[in-house]
């Protein structure tokens, strides 16, 4: 995550983009939940996932994380799926089954 945002200041920065924090609760409140929930939290889960069945089968289910928050995604906004995202979603979960069967 550090390089990740490391290389990405360097980009806006190369692009000539401001960097703005808005002094609002919502947006303090949204970054802390990001900074917080949304990546140490979220850690933890996965190393109890981990622990609990195992890397290879912990590394599967990361693969049906970006669907649930799709799914998430269309409830609470509005998202409207696309013939690549509903491709996507189907070969993630075609990936998934043939792994995981025996």
């Amino acid at each position: 995550m550090v390089y990740g945002s490391g290389a990405l200041l360097l980009l806006c920065l190369a692009e000539g983009h401001a960097f703005i924090v808005e002094p609002t609760w919502r947006y303090v409140a949204s970054l802390v939940y990001l900074a917080t929930g949304a990546s140490v939290v979220a850690f933890g889960c996965y190393l109890t996932l981990l622990s609990r069945i195992g890397a290879a089968r912990a590394a599967y289910a990361t693969v049906l994380f970006p669907l649930v928050a799709l799914a998430i995604s269309t409830g609470v906004e509005g998202y409207r799926w696309t013939v690549f995202a509903v491709a996507g979603a189907a070969l993630a979960l075609l990936g998934n089954v043939l792994v995981l069967r025996r």
